[in-house]
């Protein structure tokens, strides 16, 4: 596979038709023989996408680095910048040797995908990597949009949305816990495609002040330590729904108590809320017309004196393997 960045992101593939012709970007692209194209392997993948990709030994630089010769990274809002910091987990070792577990792949529209490459793990669940919009060509293939992508990795789901005049990238996947019997929530990140990259832009009100990341669990538990010594719980669902020009959030919270004094005694419902609110794609910023309703519900809380219960980490680091040629038992590996 022959790969190369395209320096001219904005290079135009036909010629213009009056004025209202778009440029589509072109941010890299691989040159593959018609086999490989139309028989892609995940190796394909890895090579399209990440800069200095080791064939032979199935390993991603180290820190991973995509095929535009940009950091895979990101960073989510603190505590100190924004009402509602995003989730802030611990990242396990990285994989000796990637393989398929590691490649995302949703097809669009006729010759076109969506890839994402997960280069790093997280105890909450999430995976970290390069997320890219690439088109099938007579040649091989070009990447149109690319960015870093960071979310739950089980069942996962990626699409395009168009909201306003921009497409966004909604990516839903479940973390799930290893005990059983299993639990598994979702959670979505939503990201604009501008100009060719994929930002992970944060949730800003109508003054620009942080309400939150653009990190939306569909599902979420978090139990309290009450100064009364109750256990407080509380519950979250919520639904996205994308429509022509914005984003409506539907939200849920179910709050219940329980006395770890009384195991036998079932929990009781404290409280039931829900809410309605808007995200709208402006230039360079989502805007949200509220906070989130369960950052409200939980200030209260906290403002009385509750304590948040850690949470048990849902993933485990993956156990090392051993190294063939220590035990003598070396294989050809394709």
């Amino acid at each position: 596979m022959k790969r190369r960045l395209l320096v001219a992101a904005l290079a135009l593939t036909t010629p213009l038709v009056g004025c209202a012709t778009v440029p589509r970007p072109q941010l890299c692209e691989a040159t593959v023989n018609p086999r490989e194209r139309s028989f892609p392997t995940p190796d394909t993948w890895f090579g399209l996408l990440l800069h200095g990709f080791d064939a032979k030994h199935g390993a991603a630089p180290r820190p991973p680095v995509d095929c535009s010769g940009a950091p895979v990274a990101w960073e989510e809002p603190s505590a100190d910048e924004c009402r509602e910091a995003g989730p802030q987990p611990k990242p396990l070792p990285p994989k000796a040797r990637m393989d398929e577990k590691d490649l995302i792949l949703v097809t669009t529209q006729a010759n076109e995908r969506l890839v994402w490459i997960i280069t790093r793990r997280f105890d909450n669940g999430e995976g970290l990597g390069p997320v890219a919009l690439v088109e099938t060509t007579k040649k091989g293939f070009t990447v149109r949009g690319l960015g870093s992508l960071r979310g739950m990795t089980e069942n996962v789901q990626l699409r395009l949305e168009r909201v306003g005049s921009t497409d966004v990238l909604v990516a839903e996947g479940d973390a799930c816990t290893n005990e059983q019997p299993q639990v598994c929530r979702r959670a979505a990140r939503i990201l604009p495609l501008r100009n060719g990259r994929f930002f992970a832009e944060a949730v800003s009100d109508s003054e620009r002040a942080c309400l939150g990341a653009g990190w939306f669990p569909l599902a979420r538990e978090q139990v309290f330590e009450m100064p009364n010594g109750l256990r407080r719980k509380f519950e979250l669902t919520s639904t996205l729904v994308f429509n022509p020009d914005s984003i409506t959030v539907q939200e849920q919270v179910s709050v219940s108590d329980s006395d770890p004094k009384q195991p036998s005694i079932p929990e009781r419902l404290y409280r039931r809320a829900q809410n309605e609110r808007k995200l709208t794609v402006e230039d360079n910023v989502l805007v949200g017309s509220a906070p989130s309703l369960w950052s409200r519900m939980v200030e209260l809380q906290v403002a009385a004196g509750a304590k948040p219960v850690p949470a048990k980490p849902l993933v485990a680091p993956e156990p090392p393997k051993e190294d063939p040629k220590a035990t003598g038992t070396a294989k050809n590996i394709p």
